[in-house]
């Protein structure tokens, strides 16, 4: 299955050239979140209730498509009722990995513009 959202808004503090992550969030976060995420629309709101990924399935962001390494126990809940997760273009850390985040290879964060698309890609 796939998953369409494109960013409608980025935050004034969102986006950081030293850090690998990237909050996303659905269109209803509070203006304080607005800040510091970017905000995403899904195409098909009414199927996030089919929504479910896991490590070894793909995003494609744009043109660049990662793999999913890691998939914390909050994510796929998070992403179905409030669009939220945490997207870390960087390893999984060994002890206490973030269980609302999505660890991606290949760890280059790529560029996120309003429009930009995102295609979550399940291996079904």
């Amino acid at each position: 299955m796939q998953f369409k959202a494109t960013v409608t808004a980025i935050g004034k503090d969102a986006l950081s050239s030293k850090d690998p992550m990237i909050i996303l969030f659905g269109p209803q976060a509070t203006d304080a979140l607005r800040d510091v995420a970017v905000i995403q629309q899904f195409a098909d709101p009414a199927s996030l209730a089919q929504f479910s990924i896991q490590a070894g399935d793909r995003i494609t962001i744009d043109e660049t498509t990662f793999t999913m390494t890691y998939v914390g126990q909050l994510a796929v809940s998070n992403l179905k009722a409030i669009g939220h997760v945490t997207l870390l273009f960087q390893d999984v850390p060994a002890d206490k990995p973030m269980q609302n985040a999505i660890y991606l290879k290949p760890t280059h964060r790529p560029t996120f513009k309003v429009g930009t698309t995102l295609l979550y890609k399940t291996q079904d």
